[in-house]
């Protein structure tokens, strides 16, 4: 499988992430690891993506976020034990990529302090400003520094959401959760019936 091939894999394939019971089951040793330490990720590269993380969905007064939920637990384990080592190449360096943007836009030389703003200017500009352009970036992922900044920015933000679903406290207290399944309704109306809420996974 030649470079390019392998980019829009890993981007696609993390796209449309499937929530199997292996991915339930890292998740909840995720939540259950009071011990955790970076597999995948280096630590000094941590608190950067939780803030990453915490800007993709941030808290509210109802629903607790990204950072409070430790999300950056399941990101880390799911890319150190589910892809590849090739994949998990391909993420590597989208990620260098993407943070040599960020040090050039906030004009520092490592993560040590983040700075927010940035962080901000190039999640809006990778995934809501230019959508015209993400059939392009992930076609020319192979050439471009911004096909590979866009690649990290969608795969990580899917991974988080994935997490975010999967969570028990998201399950049990914001989406529509019943521990013992009922009988089945075809065609029934998702506001009448949850309140507007999805499903628990």
């Amino acid at each position: 499988m030649n470079r390019r091939d392998l980019l829009k894999k890993v981007g696609l394939g993390i796209g449309t992430l499937a929530v199997t019971p292996v991915t339930v089951s890292l998740f909840q040793s995720c939540q259950s690891d009071l011990d955790w330490n970076p597999i995948f990720f280096k630590e000094n590269e941590i608190n950067f993506l939780i803030e990453l993380s915490d800007l993709i969905i941030p808290s509210s007064q109802e629903i607790p976020g990204a950072k409070e939920l430790e999300l950056i637990k399941f990101t880390d384990i799911y890319i150190s034990k589910v892809l590849s080592l090739q994949e998990q190449k391909v993420v590597r360096d989208s990620f260098n990529t993407f943070k040599s943007e960020y040090l050039k836009d906030s004009e520092k030389s490592n993560l040590n302090r983040i700075d927010l703003n940035s962080i901000t200017k190039l999640l809006d500009y990778y995934l809501v400003e230019n959508k015209s352009k993400h059939g392009i970036w992930t076609n020319n992922s192979m050439t471009s520094n911004n096909s590979l900044c866009y690649l990290f920015l969608n795969s990580f933000r899917k991974l988080v959401i994935t997490a975010f679903k999967t969570n028990q406290y998201i399950g049990e207290n914001v989406l529509a959760f019943s521990p013992i399944p009922g009988e089945q309704k075809g065609c029934v109306d998702l506001k009448e019936v949850t309140n507007g809420r999805a499903w628990t996974i």
